[in-house]
């Protein structure tokens, strides 16, 4: 993609191209991440923001997305996504379940120059993922 993009926009081009199936596309992601990303939510650059995703993605089968929405102002893009899924592997300490459960998953990127350069959230609402996990359901 050439020309300036505004941060959104490159956000918008990571979410909807930059993986398939769970697997990123390099392409994407070389033109959307700066070198210097950082992951206050991963604790680490994108090698180590991949490979921690990728456990936790691993746990959660995609279902349906029911909620999308992008927002942004000045070099901030603010992403809310609500999935409905279903626990299929190791999360939180957890075995899986087979349960459906909906999770909102809200994340922040600060784009510079047309670039992706740091990240915050995500599906930071673990303590409702666990209670969804392991309370058992109402009959």
């Amino acid at each position: 993609m050439s020309g300036h993009r505004t941060p959104k926009e490159v956000v918008e081009r990571f979410l909807n191209d930059g993986s398939t199936d769970g697997e990123w596309n390099m392409d994407v992601i070389e033109e959307c991440f700066d070198p210097s990303y950082f992951s206050h939510t991963w604790q680490g650059d994108l090698a180590h923001t991949g490979a921690r995703q990728a456990r936790w993605f691993g746990a959660f089968e995609y279902l349906e997305k029911l909620d999308d929405h992008l927002v942004a102002e000045g070099d901030l893009v603010v992403h809310h996504r609500r999935n409905r899924v279903r626990h299929i592997g190791d999360a939180l300490g957890v075995q899986a379940t087979g349960r459906e459960l909906e999770i909102d998953h809200i994340e922040m990127w600060r784009v510079r120059d047309g670039k992706i350069v740091e990240h915050w959230g995500g599906s930071g609402v673990g303590h409702q993922i666990r209670r969804a996990l392991t309370v058992p359901p109402k009959v």
